[in-house]
């Protein structure tokens, strides 16, 4: 997964998800509005075919973006991971 930074501020950032989709896109973009510092949160693909999703997380200032962002990917890995322990533990 390659990360292309369109604009990175205090308070916003704009990036680019190289390769990926709305399978990947979407989960994420729904987990950083679990952070109460975070006042946006979303992304566009102009063409699900040949387009990459473009995100813009904003927060309230109190939370760098990037640090959102982190916090989001680290509770999705743990969900993920609580996940694939119980599909393993069924028989």
């Amino acid at each position: 997964m390659e990360l292309n930074i369109k604009e990175d501020t205090k308070e916003k950032i704009k990036f680019e998800i190289i390769g990926e989709g709305h399978t990947f896109s979407n989960p994420l973009s729904k987990e950083l509005w679990n952070d109460s510092h975070v006042k946006t949160s979303g992304y566009s693909i102009k063409h699900s075919l040949i387009s990459n999703p473009v995100f813009i997380v904003e927060t309230d200032g109190s939370e760098k973006p990037k640090d959102a962002l982190k916090k989001a990917a680290t509770r999705l890995e743990k969900k993920m991971s609580e996940m694939l322990t119980k599909f393993k533990s069924l028989k």
